[in-house]
């Protein structure tokens, strides 16, 4: 068992302080009669006994009384240590044995209460600290929960209207893409209460999300992968790179012939890095406020201020997601 502040404490000073009182005053010896091993014994006992006397003591609440404790407790066991020396000590030893206690249990006393409210002021301290840091983690909870509500409702509108069009068409995929639109919305609702997700769920999220994406823009969209197995195991923020490919769709036009190319991939530094050919819209997207800022927030609330790197070329434009080990 790890031994706290609290137990060594009482044990070392308990152990120490007979000590100084003996060498300091050679004839103890030969006043207690007893040996040296037998005075220390009895120096331990009283001092690991006022230890815990005294810190009992700090459990009273209002100052006033515990003051008036204190002193009380000091000279009960002034009275009960010479009560002791007054029943088993000859008459002579007797008065030399209290006229030695009383200034010795004064002074250790002293030393007690001092040691015992710095360790009741850092315990103080230590229970402040704790409870900041659960109100900082339920702080931090309520607004990623806040941030994670805002998913773009845009895509669910888009994609309603592209499944009543297939519908009309009798398109071959109709089902499919009633199957993973609901397997995308399930899968939101499932991770409402995670901060963070796997890798592999990730990209499982983001495959429903692309093939909805696809089937609305047929051949407009290439998306290559090059995820390496071994990091599935390591979290992103929850929904971070269905965040980012939709950023790529929702800024940049597409066509069959000039169609939007979208690489997602692992590196060495241990980040997945989501890459476009840039396309911009003639006209300017309405923001819908789930964009990388609010991924940036999300990757802040978790300690991490470096979560998104954004790397942009004439030609490309790239976002390198941090991956958490969790």
């Amino acid at each position: 068992m790890k031994l706290n502040t609290k137990t060594i404490f009482p044990i070392a000073l308990s152990m120490v302080l007979p000590l100084l009182g003996i060498y300091a005053n050679p004839d103890t010896e030969s006043i207690f009669n007893m040996g040296f091993i037998g005075n220390w014994i009895v120096g331990f006992i009283t001092c690991y006994a006022l230890w815990y006397m005294l810190w009992e003591l700090w459990r009273v609440k209002k100052t006033k009384y515990r003051a008036l404790l204190f002193v009380l407790g000091i000279l009960a066991c002034i009275v009960v240590l010479n009560g002791l020396f007054f029943l088993f000590m000859p008459d002579g030893v007797e008065n030399s044995l209290r006229a030695q206690s009383i200034p010795r249990i004064i002074f250790a006393s002293i030393i007690f209460m001092i040691i015992q409210y710095a360790l009741k002021t850092q315990e103080n301290i230590s229970k402040l600290l704790i409870e900041k840091e659960q109100i900082q983690k339920e702080n931090y909870r309520v607004q990623l929960k806040a941030l994670q509500k805002t998913v773009d409702p845009h895509f669910l509108f888009n994609s309603l209207n592209t499944l009543r069009s297939m519908v009309r068409q009798q398109h071959q995929h109709a089902e499919a893409f009633i199957m993973k639109l609901s397997d995308f919305y399930r899968q939101i609702l499932r991770h409402d209460d995670n901060s963070t997700l796997p890798l592999s769920e990730e990209l499982m999220v983001l495959e429903s999300y692309l093939f909805l994406m696809k089937n609305r823009n047929e051949a407009a969209v290439e998306v290559k992968f090059g995820v390496d197995e071994k990091l599935h195991s390591l979290h992103l923020p929850a929904m971070a790179l269905q965040i980012v490919v939709e950023n790529c769709f929702k800024h940049n036009s597409m066509t069959a012939k000039k169609p939007l190319t979208i690489e997602i991939l692992s590196t060495d530094s241990g980040h997945i890095e989501v890459c476009n050919n840039l396309q911009p819209k003639i006209e300017e997207t309405e923001s819908s406020g789930y964009g990388l800022d609010v991924l940036r927030k999300r990757y802040a609330l978790l300690n991490q201020q470096d979560g998104v790197t954004i790397k942009e070329t004439d030609g490309h434009f790239l976002v390198q997601l941090k991956l958490l080990k969790r």
